[in-house]
């Protein structure tokens, strides 16, 4: 497509979700209307009319209605019912030789179709329908088999027995204790895109590495499962061939038995298998703190993984409210983990930390992570236009961000495109790249109220005019400020110096 990449870090491009939608879209467009794509991939071509997230037209969300489900219900049970007097017709010694008989097995089957037809249409637009119908019609069917074969009903609930107690095991109980598979692959996106490819690449292998395992073991437990639940329902089919054998009822306990084996294979495979819940779902409905004080480490012990070397043992740090904390420290010495103790995304194995006095075990980690400033936020992955992501807190004050952004340089970027606050973000990442991003999100940063803040690689492109910036606002700020300095730029205004030596 006429692309000139050789003076193009993909590395730190494809690393930036958002630019990866930006391109797929902006290379979908122009295969579509047979041109080529922007020579110049770090200030693309921007079409006239950028499409943002909003002009997408979604399809509306199922709901949830108590009237459908008692609907789904009805239905399920009218076709359980329908399905027994087919059966009973067919069983019947006229069948063959009545046509009332075979009007009623063809009515019974035609109904039965109908059912399962209207219970997908319901649950394109209602949630928990086919569910429900499900539950009604194997209680149903089960019940049936109960009243005319007691001996076959139990064997069914006996490996119904064995496939919950298989989905508790192997997904509620050992699935959980994994851990996310999507840590380390976040975990290597952002160092991507902070630091480039040649930093990183001695972690690469270890970190994918681990993810590999913990996908494998996902898979195994789940997979096993699925082996044990398949071997039940197989070694089920031999209720149907003892209901064919019965002398009063072959072919109604032979019809029953068959369906609740059917509808059971439906329940088992519309059972969740997800281990965990959605952490980013549990993050939107977080709400700041307002934290202030002195910070202590107390004693603090953390290591990586269990049985290493511990990376901290028994730190000790205090610091009052409103100081300057300049923190530095050698390559690998623990820099990003002691602020996920601060933000507690780890936990120690022992001592404690605290924020004006209160242990920060005792507070929700997505609220905790929402009230410290920080340059990258915690729901940066939610924001789909330019004006979301710059006021992605809602406490920041227009006229502050715009003095901030006028100050560092980067309001052009905003300037130049069409919608500007309204423009997709991918649109704006790829028009600023990684430094002007980094620039507006230290403007983002300073204009957030708040007096807890960490900076760390805030001086990425900046030129000496907007490092002294930063520097002044940083000084000005009131609260407890830490501030990764490994060049000694506030050695002399610090009130502080942490530093930590390598392990």
């Amino acid at each position: 497509m006429s692309v000139d990449d050789s003076a193009v870090d993909w590395s730190l491009k494809l690393a930036q979700p958002s630019f990866r939608q930006w391109f797929g879209e902006a290379l979908d467009q122009s295969i579509a209307q047979a041109i080529p794509l922007s020579p110049d991939v770090q200030t693309p071509l921007i079409p006239e009319r950028p499409q943002a997230v909003l002009d997408y037209v979604a399809e509306p969300d199922a709901v949830r209605a108590l009237p459908m489900l008692l609907l789904a219900g009805c239905l399920a049970l009218s076709a359980v019912v329908s399905l027994t007097l087919g059966l009973r017709a067919a069983q019947s010694p006229a069948f063959g030789l009545s046509e009332l008989h075979l009007a009623v097995v063809a009515g019974s089957a035609a109904w039965v179709l109908f059912v399962i037809w209207a219970l997908q249409l319901l649950g394109l637009h209602y949630q928990d329908v086919q569910s429900s119908a499900l539950v009604v019609s194997f209680a149903t069917v089960a019940g049936l088999l109960f009243w005319h074969g007691p001996g076959l009903a139990l064997a069914l609930f006996f490996l119904t027995g064995l496939i919950l107690l298989a989905y508790w095991i192997y997904v509620r109980k050992l699935l959980p204790d994994l851990p996310a598979i999507d840590q380390p692959m976040q975990w290597l996106a952002m160092r991507l895109v902070r630091d480039g490819e040649p930093l990183v690449r001695a972690r690469v292998l270890r970190v994918w590495d681990e993810a590999s395992q913990w996908v494998i073991a996902r898979i195994e437990l789940v997979a096993e499962y699925s082996r044990f639940s398949r071997a039940v329902l197989a070694s089920g089919l031999v209720i149907p061939a003892m209901a064919s054998t019965d002398p009063r009822h072959p072919v109604v306990l032979t019809g029953l038995s068959l369906a609740a084996l059917l509808l059971l294979d439906r329940l088992r495979s519309a059972l969740p298998v997800e281990g965990k819940e959605d952490d980013a779902a549990v993050e939107v409905q977080a709400k700041p703190l307002t934290l202030r004080g002195d910070v202590q480490f107390e004693s603090v012990v953390y290591r990586r993984h269990a049985g290493d070397r511990p990376l901290f043992d028994g730190l000790n740090f205090d610091c009052a409210e409103d100081s300057l904390v300049r923190v530095s420290a050698a390559e690998g010495a623990g820099l990003s983990t002691l602020k996920h103790l601060l933000t507690r995304r780890v936990n120690p194995e022992r001592g404690v930390v605290r924020i004006g006095g209160m242990d920060v075990a005792r507070l929700e980690p997505a609220a905790l992570a929402l009230s410290v400033v920080m340059l990258d936020h915690p729901r940066d992955v939610d924001a789909r236009t330019v004006g979301d992501w710059l006021f992605i807190d809602p406490a920041i004050q227009s006229s502050t961000l715009e003095a901030h952004l006028d100050a560092l340089s980067a309001s052009h970027w905003i300037e130049a495109l069409f919608g500007r606050l309204q423009a997709p973000i991918g649109a704006l990442q790829a028009t600023a790249g990684p430094f002007g991003m980094h620039r507006m999100k230290l403007a983002r940063a300073l204009a957030r109220p708040g007096q807890i803040l960490w900076f760390d690689q805030w001086l990425l492109g900046l030129d000496p005019t907007a490092r002294n910036y930063v520097i002044r606002m940083v000084l000005e700020r009131p609260g407890t400020r830490f501030v990764v300095d490994h060049d000694g730029l506030l050695a002399e205004q610090a009130t502080i110096h942490w530093e930590l030596s390598g392990v």
